[in-house]
């Protein structure tokens, strides 16, 4: 079967899914299509415009959410185990994920990955809402975080073992960390702690190792290094 994964690799909901499937061992073609600037390329593989897009092959039909490529992935290569099988955790995993693809992405996501990297980079306009961006790193942000770690507590991992819980948080705020927001690891030590875990994970380390060679990356840096 050949796969193929559409969507550009910063994108923190691609990021998700290329760690689900690197930690699965699952052999994937990335596509690095941008829906702001190949709309029509995505458009022919997704109606509704938005990436990730898993292209199973076979001619099975794409797989267009973030989280349904993830179940995907579980029912295909049951192990390692990224949905937890007990109930009681996987309906925790589950929660956390759809708070982290919802909350999360709205403060880390629209307000500082998309206002830094989305607008000046690829829409090549001289900045995006520095104004916003303040408010999602002074007030917002901080009070998601304190939520995260109350909801870490001194857990190792969100759900047990490492999972998709694990997986679409950290993706967030990694997103967040190239717009440069910076986490206070005296103020938040735990989970400075598991977000280390987190991207020492095999598969997500693989993942973090390619996106460093990218030029939009290389970018970031350059422009938001040190930068509140």
């Amino acid at each position: 079967m050949s796969i193929t994964l559409v969507g550009y690799p910063v994108s923190p909901f691609v990021r998700k899914v290329r760690v689900v499937l690197e930690q699965k061992g699952i052999g994937y073609t990335l596509d690095p299509a941008v829906p702001y600037t190949e709309r029509e390329k995505v458009l022919a593989v997704n109606p509704a415009g938005t990436v990730p897009v898993l292209l199973p092959g076979d001619g099975l039909a794409p797989v267009t959410e973030s989280a349904d490529i993830a179940a995907w992935a579980e029912q295909s290569v049951p192990l390692p185990v990224l949905i937890p099988p007990q109930p009681e955790l996987q309906q925790r995993a589950l929660r956390i994920q759809q708070f982290a693809d919802s909350q999360m992405a709205q403060v880390f996501g629209g307000m500082m990955f998309g206002q830094r990297i989305v607008v000046p980079y690829y829409f090549g306009k001289a900045d995006g809402k520095e104004d916003m961006v303040e408010h999602a790193m002074t007030v917002l942000a901080p009070q998601l975080l304190d939520s995260l770690a109350e909801l870490l507590a001194d857990a190792d991992y969100a759900a047990g073992t490492f999972s998709v819980a694990d997986i679409a948080l950290s993706s967030w705020l990694r997103g967040a960390e190239l717009a440069g927001f910076a986490l206070d690891d005296a103020r938040w030590p735990s989970t400075r702690s598991w977000l280390d875990r987190c991207y020492a994970q095999p598969g997500y380390a693989r993942v973090i190792a390619d996106e460093e060679q990218l030029e939009v990356v290389r970018w970031a840096r350059s422009r938001y290094e040190g930068a509140a």
